[in-house]
């Protein structure tokens, strides 16, 4: 009998093991992590937002002119879609694994090769929920030989300084209309003056509405600063009044207690910012590109390390919901016209992240990323009918207000 209870114990572990939930399901920002063969045994136990480590790569699917290799690519977009998990494209452009063919085209012949390609990954891939348009275009862009070399191709520096991101934003912009596009960098954590150039090619991206996300790399090599730089950081990008995704993030383990000692500094720092909608760690297992700094959460032995163990439980433990506006701020707030019809404009004290609109029976009409002070067009087609629009501040409050669209 007591072998028999015993036996039933242990499959019901067994069983409760194998059904654990990502860690971060069901709160309002998502917790995920590459899709690559030495990453994806178990996946589903911790996360629940997928990026393509390398698969997605420019030189990674087309290595060869015009004999395309989807096959990694459709595996990690896939198991995104199967699971219902967000996926994030990663990456069109860059200056690294990139095609080697084409760096000796013409500026004309590589500027048709760039659209055939984004051609191709739209074509394939209709349901990319965060595309990552250009990886590192500080650090890394196309330009001379062994990165892309298509730099002048896109327009160069051109009057703005940064024409050739421009012209890569307007054609992903045509070509993915139902994807949030993003941009991503690394050494900006850690330093302000990079990040306020970093800022300044997001505004301009944002005066022809070309970008939804500002991506953030959170590399172990970023992370060693204070974290009085990264908050001040963090907030300077969220000047921008778009949301924030740490798209990169590791944190190194020489040994159990150095890497649970720097999860616990570094984590909820940028976790709890009211502007990071979410994280991606880069890898989680051993076979990780940092690797030999054992930043694995998953030791050799298949273990879960103690960080990992503290990262559950501090994710199911905090609260990163909107609060609640003040009362007395109430008042500040100016939706208008109410009736609307085409067109709102939202008026408050500090800046607004998101307007979001609900209708009656729960479902999401529109939401949209907007400014202090700005015009909301409303979605074409847009059903008539009374809608709850939640308004969320850059500070993290959160109001709601009951509009009728005509």
């Amino acid at each position: 009998m007591i072998r028999n209870s015993l036996i039933t114990f242990l499959l019901l572990g067994a069983i409760l093991v194998q059904a654990q939930s990502p860690i971060a399901d069901g709160k309002e920002k998502f917790l995920g992590s590459v899709h690559s063969s030495s990453q994806i045994k178990d996946f589903e136990k911790y996360w629940n937002q997928v990026t393509p480590e390398n698969a997605g790569k420019w030189g990674s699917v087309e290595g060869t002119r015009d004999s395309y290799n989807w096959t990694q690519l459709d595996a990690a977009y896939n198991f995104a879609k199967d699971n219902a998990y967000i996926f994030r494209f990663h990456v069109l452009l860059w200056g690294n694994q990139q095609p080697t063919w084409i760096e000796s085209l013409s500026d004309e012949e590589q500027l048709e090769e760039i659209i055939e390609w984004m051609d191709a990954v739209a074509e394939r891939y209709p349901d990319i929920d965060y595309l990552e348009v250009i990886n590192e275009p500080l650090n890394d862009p196309p330009n001379g030989a062994g990165n892309g070399n298509y730099f002048k191709a896109l327009g160069g520096t051109g009057t703005s300084g940064f024409e050739w991101i421009l012209t890569a934003y307007r054609l992903a912009n045509e070509r993915f209309p139902n994807a949030k596009l993003v941009i991503n960098e690394y050494n900006i954590l850690n330093n302000p003056n990079r990040a306020t150039t970093y800022v300044k090619i997001v505004n301009l991206l944002k005066e022809e509405e070309l970008i939804d996300v500002v991506g953030v790399q959170g590399h172990a090599f970023t992370t060693t600063t204070t974290n009085e730089t990264m908050e001040g950081v963090l907030d300077k990008l969220a000047e921008t009044e778009l949301p924030i995704m740490v798209t990169e993030l590791d944190i190194d383990g020489p040994t159990d207690n150095d890497q649970l000692q720097d999860y616990k500094r570094i984590f909820p720092l940028l976790w709890e910012h009211p502007s990071v909608i979410g994280i991606t760690l880069w890898g989680f297992r051993p076979g990780l590109w940092r690797n030999p700094q054992k930043a694995y959460l998953i030791d050799i032995d298949g273990s879960e390390r103690p960080a990992l163990g503290w990262l559950r439980e501090y994710v199911e433990e905090t609260d990163t919901s909107p609060k609640p506006l003040r009362e007395n701020l109430l008042n500040e707030l100016t939706i208008y016209p109410n009736p609307a019809k085409g067109e709102m404009n939202v008026s408050f004290h500090e800046a607004i992240r998101s307007v979001k609109a609900i209708d009656m029976t729960g479902k999401v009409a529109f939401e949209s990323f907007v400014l202090s002070d700005s015009k909301i067009n409303l979605p074409e087609g847009m059903s008539a009918g009374t809608y709850i629009f939640q308004i969320s501040t850059i500070s993290g409050n959160q109001f709601t207000r009951r509009i009728k669209v005509l």
